[in-house]
């Protein structure tokens, strides 16, 4: 919050979905009324069930979605209002940019975020989602998130058609190494997703399956 508040102007607007926390959130979140344009605190079904209340409440043409662990990166605010005000972007679905991936003691360990390609994304996820822009318009093209993905159900929306998309070769946001995203779970998930969607044959998404779950057995065995 602290990150987003720092650079907030009137043009953004800042909305917090909480699920029913029982420790400090909501007096966080009260203590800085002033500066959050809608908050709600109940149970809800997930991750992606929260975003779609958020997405239903938001006002604004362009929706950013950021984990309670993300930080936005000092003057990105600016430089996405900058880019919305010089730029073409009416027809686009999605502006990415790129994240910096760090430890608990906040220390670099890599980047992430590339430019959509739809060859590389019917594979696997590329682009770096809390560092990207969604226009209003895509949640309306292909609907909202898919409530029984908990952890790829971003990766599935944007699966369902051909993104008009832009890329910002800056970083964007901070975000924590590891969590569910990185499991089986979350490998099981990419492939339901490719099901579904049928961005590839269901013979090379099978054996591009197998092909990541050894890959991550192997490479948590050797670790």
């Amino acid at each position: 919050m602290d990150s987003i508040i720092r650079q907030k102007t009137d043009e953004v607007e800042l909305l917090i979905v909480d699920g029913d926390s029982k420790d400090t959130t909501l007096e966080i979140i009260k203590k800085n009324n002033d500066y959050v344009d809608f908050y709600i605190s109940e149970k809800d079904n997930g991750l992606y069930d929260a975003w779609n209340k958020g997405i239903k409440h938001a006002k604004g043409n362009w929706i950013v979605f950021l984990g309670s662990d993300d930080i936005l990166l000092e003057g990105t605010i600016r430089k996405q209002l900058d880019y919305l005000k010089t730029h073409k972007t009416d027809d686009l679905d999605i502006i990415s940019a790129k994240a910096w991936v760090v430890d608990e003691a906040g220390n670099v360990l890599k980047s992430m975020g590339a430019p959509y390609s739809w060859c590389i994304f019917r594979v696997r996820m590329d682009i770096s989602h809390g560092s990207t822009m969604h226009n209003r318009h895509l949640f309306e093209d292909v609907g909202l998130f898919d409530v029984n993905f908990r952890i790829c159900g971003d990766y599935e929306l944007l699966l369902r058609k051909k993104l008009n998309s832009a890329f910002i070769d800056d970083f964007f946001i901070q975000m924590q190494d590891g969590g569910m995203s990185t499991t089986l779970k979350a490998r099981r998930e990419s492939y339901l997703a490719r099901k579904k969607n049928k961005s590839i044959s269901p013979i090379i998404n099978y054996i591009l399956s197998i092909r990541e779950r050894w890959g991550y057995i192997i490479k948590h065995k050797l670790s």
